[in-house]
């Protein structure tokens, strides 16, 4: 794709649009952990400024013929504590057709069209940790991917605590929990494969092999942890053969319909978790964090060589980390 096409999609919105001047506004993007890592970021500096935090859906209810995708907004599963303004202006896009092509495209371009618009917006520049967000005022509306816990460590309980209580929890979720019981030793494997398995997004993301897997599960057995030990995946009829001899292993299957942000939970109450390279499995980590717990992630979390040298924030340091191929 040629700049100009990227330029012509990513057109910012008329004027129409208003921000709320008092506290600082979400605009939460793409996939359920893109949007729980936004959400901390902009949740944690609000607090700090002690102003509202309100949340800009139109990424989610404005669909420009340029998208071709559709995801849904689901912060409102949790306490989230947003304010969602009633009135349709402040629900305007910021973009229209917001570039869900890749991370790097985003960073790369889309900035270049922000200065213009003044003080109202920041955006990150690039995957890693950027400090300047921590000199936002209030008026500002937030939009990146945000995908460090330095930018929200400092509220971590709150959120930690907000994110755990669920606004209407399915009976799926409620009959999983007690079976997957902080205390009781259990382990779980979260597996990604699905979209992971297109050549380019490979490329990008690369995979977590079943060594790695099979490396993390025997470090997790010998530190003492000899609960049941569940896999979460969304491809199960794939890692279940690929899988196959790994010892006994209970599958969590949620039923249709289920919001994927129950199965984070879930993930979260495990004793032992071993993490895939996603953003899924990395709040599961988050949310789960307590004394007697460990969770393992894998290394490097990116393929792309220039992706893994600015994710040096992502992963908070006392994970342990193992390679991803399964050597040392």
């Amino acid at each position: 794709m040629r700049m100009g096409t990227e330029m012509k999609m990513w057109a910012l919105v008329p004027r129409g649009r208003k921000v709320k001047p008092d506290g600082l506004t979400l605009y939460p993007v793409e996939r359920l952990g893109n949007q729980l890592f936004a959400y901390a970021a902009a949740f944690a500096q609000a607090r700090r400024l002690s102003v509202p935090c309100y949340v800009n859906k139109a990424y989610y209810d404005y669909v420009h013929p340029v998208r071709s995708f559709h995801y849904e907004y689901e912060l409102d599963i949790f306490d989230n504590g947003l304010i969602s303004p009633p009135e349709n202006v402040y629900h305007l896009p910021v973009f229209l057709g917001y570039p869900a092509r890749s991370a790097r495209l985003w960073h790369n371009h889309v900035p270049s069209l922000v200065p213009g618009r003044g003080k109202s917006i920041f955006m990150e520049h690039s995957f890693g940790y950027d400090r300047r967000l921590h000199d936002v005022g209030p008026g500002t509306t937030l939009i990146g991917y945000f995908q460090s816990w330095r930018y929200f460590d400092d509220h971590g309980a709150e959120i930690r605590a907000r994110m755990s209580r669920l606004t209407k929890p399915s009976d799926w979720y409620r009959e999983m929990s007690e079976k997957i019981e902080p205390g009781t030793g259990a382990i779980v494997m979260h597996v990604r494969r699905g979209d992971y398995m297109r050549p380019g997004t490979r490329d990008f993301h690369g995979l977590a092999t079943r060594a790695y897997y099979e490396r993390a599960l025997s470090y997790l057995r010998q530190m003492g942890f000899h609960g049941p030990t569940y896999v979460s995946t969304d491809s199960p009829d794939m890692v279940s053969e690929e899988f196959a001899g790994m010892g006994e292993l209970l599958w969590i299957d949620p039923p249709p319909g289920t919001n994927p942000f129950e199965v984070v939970l879930l993930l979260s109450r495990a004793d032992g978790l071993v993490t895939a390279n996603s953003s899924f499995s990395w709040w599961a980590g988050y949310i789960g964090e307590r004394a007697a717990r460990t969770v393992i992630a894998p290394r490097p979390w990116f393929s792309n060589r220039e992706e893994e040298m600015k994710s040096r924030d992502l992963v908070p340091p006392h994970w342990l980390t193992l390679d991803r191929d399964g050597y040392i």
